[in-house]
């Protein structure tokens, strides 16, 4: 049987067949358009929620305004911060990546990794832009010491440990002015420090929370001043939670996390409702950047998160 035109039903649907790989391939190889030309990760270890309904934090409450936000984000297990703050910048679980303690080491390990990025170590999102994006700056500012052996130390331009959040906070603002990176990552550690010695929710809890509101000021300020701000996406988020003066089990305090997201790309004054993990937050990270998701992350982008989605 023939079809007007005069080809035969069969050959015009292998014809049809045999152009969707070929439509796949361009499609995938096809450059990612980004929606910001600069991402700010700002991570505060220990920052649980409620210590955030708790006071007044003007600065957050700004970001959640002018962007997206959830106090109902999830960590995994174990609530500990060595496999949270991978899985952040990684993208994956811990069964995946292998980071299961705060005694992994990148030569030291229980579980293996299921893929190698571009170090020795389970892809990271500093890793891939690097690979995307061979001279962009990278920038990882971090408070404790344990967080710069979790991302690949020759992907990032600078690496800098340092002691206490502002001047954490400092010399992150003072090379962004020098370098404008593509990716700034801030690790700030006082909050879970005020919830080991005093306990979550104590006094000295909310006050490092505040703390912590006064400095994520500073930040959004500096980007502000600088005019970048339209063009630059920040993401807010934590660890874990705690409860008591810890954190490691099984309870809703220490799993749950807040997520904001604000700046360019994202969508202006939304709750979040669709669930929202901490292996998310790479992918998110990758997708505004225009960057390229590793074929072993299994965290994606928080889409309701995004402008014109």
């Amino acid at each position: 049987m023939t079809r007007r035109g005069g080809l035969p039903r069969r050959v015009s649907l292998v014809v049809i067949l045999a152009a969707v790989p070929l439509l796949a391939v361009r499609q995938a190889s096809a450059p990612l358009r980004s929606a910001a030309d600069h991402v700010v990760l700002v991570g505060i270890d220990g920052l649980s929620p409620e210590g955030l309904r708790r006071v007044d934090a003007p600065a957050f409450r700004e970001l959640m305004k002018t962007g997206a936000y959830t106090f109902h984000a999830r960590a995994v297990i174990p609530t500990v911060s060595s496999p949270n703050w991978a899985s952040m910048l990684m993208a994956a679980g811990p069964e995946q990546h292998g980071v299961t303690s705060n005694d992994w080491d990148p030569d030291r390990f229980e579980i293996s990794p299921v893929a190698i990025g571009t170090g020795r170590t389970f892809p990271t999102i500093v890793g891939e832009l690097r690979r995307a994006r061979p001279s962009a700056a990278i920038g990882v500012f971090h408070d404790w010491d344990g967080f710069g052996r979790l991302v690949e130390r020759d992907a990032a331009t600078v690496v800098v440990d340092l002691d206490g959040p502002q001047n954490t906070v400092e010399r992150a603002v003072a090379w962004w002015d020098a370098r404008r990176p593509a990716l700034a990552l801030i690790h700030l550690d006082h909050v879970d420090h005020a919830g080991h010695e005093n306990g979550w929710l104590s006094l000295e809890y909310l006050e490092a929370v505040r703390e912590a509101d006064r400095l994520l000021q500073h930040v959004v300020q500096a980007l502000r001043e600088r005019r970048l701000w339209d063009r630059t996406a920040i993401i807010v988020t934590a660890d874990h939670g705690g409860v008591g003066k810890k954190h490691g089990g099984l309870t809703q305090s220490e799993i749950e996390i807040p997520w904001i997201a604000a700046g360019a790309g994202i969508v202006k004054g939304r709750e979040l409702k669709q669930p929202v993990t901490t292996i998310d937050t790479a992918a998110t990270i990758a997708f505004l950047l225009g960057v390229p998701p590793h074929s072993a992350w299994t965290g994606r982008p928080v889409r309701e998160a995004f402008a014109g989605r």
